[in-house]
């Protein structure tokens, strides 16, 4: 003999929201689409997340790098648009601007640094020496900065001594490298910076050195400072960089 089951109508089943103050409720979706970006990660599997988890992957992007990201490769790692990806960094570097360590945009790139003010201490913990340049090796690689392209022959001639030496240093350094050949008779070549020139010296771009009217007039302090990193005393250099024709003249 069978039993005949009743119809009965089911209402679909909705949880009430957790009472218990030790059970985490869920967080809501966030609706501004601007503060999200897609997110895949090694499956290509998509997701959301905020800006705030943006600036977190940015962050450990460029914390993992050896060398500088720029903004493009950090958005594009990220899946995030550039614009966005930008605005983020800004606002990650004007956070650290007042820790230890610094985000700084440095060649064209992201980087992490420690804040000069403590170089000292992080030297000795690390037993690291500074890169110490002579003064032949900063006139050197001066005149290449604010002159390039510029020959050896036109080197030689603004320091008035064989500059061969001092070149093949810096090239090995990648301080200065080789642009190609100037079209004249012997076909000189030509000298520009390296790629860890601006590394070196902290600058985001050659358009970020000072002009030579700056540096004609430093004061006593950053005076002392340079000369105390060169361990000699220095002089105008304006003449000797530029011959002295236009000290106004930007850096290219």
């Amino acid at each position: 003999m069978s039993k005949k089951v009743r119809d009965t109508e089911v209402a679909p089943y909705s949880p009430d929201p957790p009472t218990d103050p030790a059970i985490p409720v869920a967080a809501a979706i966030p609706t501004d689409l601007e503060a999200t970006v897609d997110l895949r990660g090694p499956q290509n599997i998509p997701g959301e997340i905020t800006r705030e988890q943006l600036k977190g992957l940015l962050e450990a992007l460029v914390f993992a790098s050896d060398r500088p990201l720029k903004t493009k490769e950090l958005a594009k790692f990220a899946g995030a648009q550039s614009k966005l990806a930008d605005e983020v960094l800004v606002e990650l570097a004007a956070e650290y601007d007042v820790r230890g360590i610094r985000l700084e945009e440095i060649a064209g790139g992201w980087i992490f640094r420690t804040a000069g003010e403590f170089a000292e201490y992080v030297r000795e913990l690390t037993k690291a020496k500074p890169l110490r340049l002579t003064r032949a090796q900063v006139e050197t690689i001066a005149i290449i900065a604010y002159r390039q392209p510029v020959t050896r022959p036109e080197i030689d001639d603004v320091r008035g001594v064989d500059s061969g030496a001092v070149l093949k240093t810096l090239l090995e350094r990648d301080l200065a490298r080789i642009l190609g050949k100037k079209d004249e008779p012997g076909r000189p070549i030509l000298y520009g910076t390296g790629s860890q020139f601006l590394e070196l010296f902290g600058l985001k771009s050659l358009g970020d050195l000072p002009t030579l009217r700056e540096f004609t007039e430093l004061n006593e302090e950053s005076r002392r400072v340079v000369e105390r990193e060169l361990g000699e005393a220095i002089e105008d250099k304006a003449e000797v960089v530029d011959g002295g024709d236009d000290p106004e003249r930007e850096a290219p």
